[in-house]
């Protein structure tokens, strides 16, 4: 009778079936990232709420990149937010209509749009940071300064490593 697993490949074979029947999503870190963001903005929103403020964690992460360099383009919140260009003029588009950006034509390009923090959404920094800041630092809470700065390295190097093209050896 043949072996299920046989030939030179079969050790791993073997392995990588054992790996798959024994995919436990707890040991895994990407399970324990993915579950926080969805915690992280599930609570974003709520504590929003909670001050009257009817924003979305995603609408928040164009304010916060538009805070830190205003007047981009579409095609660079895209990329800077991982998300597609429909996406993001979708979310553009809500936050236009909340007052909280402006859209006008690139002068040097007028297929293009540049966005900008209207005056509310340049107020708006005031009201929200501080809300974000305690939800940071709840999330936070009993990990030691080197731990923070180690998960901090080691996210960083996962997602250089996902952003990066895969070789095919």
């Amino acid at each position: 009778m043949r072996q299920p697993f046989s030939g030179p490949f079969a050790c791993s074979i073997h392995i990588l079936h054992y790996a798959c029947m024994k995919l436990i999503p707890e040991k895994h870190l990407q399970h324990w990232i993915n579950r926080l963001g969805f915690v992280l903005r599930r609570d974003l929103q709520i504590r929003f709420r909670q001050h009257g403020i009817r924003l979305g964690a995603e609408e928040w992460s164009v304010l916060l990149l538009l805070w830190q360099k205003d007047n981009r383009t579409t095609g660079d919140l895209a990329d800077l937010t991982v998300k597609d260009q429909t996406t993001m003029t979708r979310l553009l588009d809500g936050l236009v209509r909340k007052n909280l950006l402006t859209r006008v034509p690139d002068p040097d390009d007028r297929r293009r749009a540049r966005i900008s923090l209207s005056p509310q959404g340049t107020d708006m920094q005031s009201q929200l940071v501080p809300i974000a800041l305690g939800l940071i630092q709840q999330s936070q809470k009993g990990i030691s300064t080197d731990d923070l700065h180690t998960t901090r390295r080691v996210l960083q190097q996962m997602t250089q490593n996902m952003l990066e093209p895969e070789v095919e050896e």
